[in-house]
């Protein structure tokens, strides 16, 4: 009888003949398990969004927020399909230097895998999860090292009951967790129903209504000098139109807006009733065009002490244009109205978010593929903020260049 070690030996030895068998390998890696990396270099003349009324020297140690960050990323893509069932799990881990600031160095990853179901011919959905954790964005936590987590579980399903009729059902689980001490009065969590009915035409087009719920709790207490809110628990019901049509073989346009209603427990002078609506318009002209234009009023969650949702209101313009088989020049021009909702027990104190903020984003990236599964590009980028806040706001320019590479791309 093999010992434990023979056992593990022989495995490890049948692992290593079997990767380094020409034929298995070919069909595994490239195939089945897509292995690829990049490395990207920003150079931006305020990479940590620092606010103009925000004295840098004292913060920072300099008065010149200049700095050039590196992002290394690694990971693999894994695709199968048994039968009619399609699986996809894709995960990368990632480590961002910072050569200036380099107490903001920090290391991400992430994760997902979906399965893609089908019962029979009419009966189909998706189950899967979907796990983070990165930096946080700089926008409105300027130099501030915070790693958040976020988790989703889901499962939807889509019932084709009728040619002409498709019933939809989700559930998700969102949980938010933020690392650094200061901000925990982010974490949050969630639990999303949504349930709808489409009608689907022969071309292809589909109109429906659907709700939503969402009941969602912030899981640490929001305290002020005062008063602990143990109850931060919040209800929020959405009704909807929703709209996929393609108005021609070259235009295709999406809507979904209807009534949002939420409440919270603790604070409820600030719950929100109004209308919701996302619309964007696809345009392909040419061959080689393609226009993508987005507008939208919406009320978002957001994680703030002062705050318990933005309403969000914006617009924002795609292009991109294929030039040649390998060569791929995309603007993109996006601006932004976030007005945040005040907890009325707070509106005494010092607010750095600022109640109203406008956002400015601009880039221009070109994209050259010089083989199957390689990608360098270089993007210039401009982003700004003008805020009522005491802190002011900010201006940042940078210059991105990156290169990828899959395995099996094609």
């Amino acid at each position: 009888m093999l010992s434990t070690r023979g056992l593990l030996n022989r495995a490890l030895l049948a692992v290593v003949l079997l990767f380094f068998n020409p034929t298995v390998y070919a069909e595994i890696v490239g195939k089945l398990i897509r292995p690829f990396i990049s490395y990207g270099m920003t150079a931006d003349d305020n990479i940590l969004r620092i606010r103009d009324q925000m004295d840098a020297e004292a913060l920072l140690g300099t008065s010149n927020l200049f700095d050039i960050s590196h992002r290394f990323l690694g990971g693999a893509v894994i695709d199968k399909q048994i039968s009619r069932q399609q699986f996809h799990i894709t995960g990368h881990w990632s480590h961002t230097r910072f050569e200036k600031f380099s107490q903001i160095n920090n290391n991400a990853y992430d994760l997902q895998g979906n399965w893609n179901w089908f019962l029979g011919n009419r009966f189909e959905g998706n189950l899967g999860a979907n796990f983070n954790r990165s930096q946080a964005p700089f926008l409105f936590q300027p130099a501030i090292k915070n790693i958040h987590s976020q988790h989703t579980e889901y499962f939807n399903f889509a019932w084709h009951y009728h040619p002409s009729w498709r019933l939809r059902g989700d559930y998700s689980h969102f949980n938010f967790e933020s690392s650094n001490i200061v901000l925990r009065f982010q974490n949050r969590r969630e639990d999303r129903f949504e349930g709808g009915l489409d009608f689907l035409a022969s071309s292809g087009s589909s109109v429906g209504l659907q709700y939503r719920h969402i009941r969602g709790e912030f899981t640490s207490p929001v305290q002020t000098l005062d008063r602990i809110f143990t109850e931060n628990n919040y209800n929020q019901n959405e009704v909807k139109g929703k709209i996929d049509w393609k108005l021609t073989g070259k235009s295709h346009l999406k809507f979904l807006g209807g009534w949002v209603q939420r409440n919270n427990a603790s604070f409820s002078t600030s719950d929100f009733s109004g209308f919701n609506a996302r619309l964007t318009y696809f345009w392909k002209p040419t061959g080689k065009i393609g226009i993508t234009l987005s507008g939208w009023r919406e009320t978002v969650a957001i994680q703030s002490l002062t705050a318990n949702f933005s309403l969000n209101t914006g617009g924002s313009t795609t292009t991109v244009w294929q030039f040649s088989e390998k060569t791929k020049l995309q603007g993109y021009i996006s601006y932004l109205t976030q007005k945040f909702d005040r907890f009325s027990v707070l509106t005494n104190q010092t607010d750095d978010l600022g109640n109203n903020n406008k956002i400015l984003t601009a880039s221009l990236e070109l994209t050259y593929a010089p083989f199957y599964g390689t990608e360098i590009s270089t993007a210039a980028v401009h982003n700004s903020l003008s805020s009522n806040s005491p802190l002011g706001g900010f201006t940042a320019n940078g210059v991105t260049v990156s290169l990828r590479y899959i395995l099996g791309r094609k």
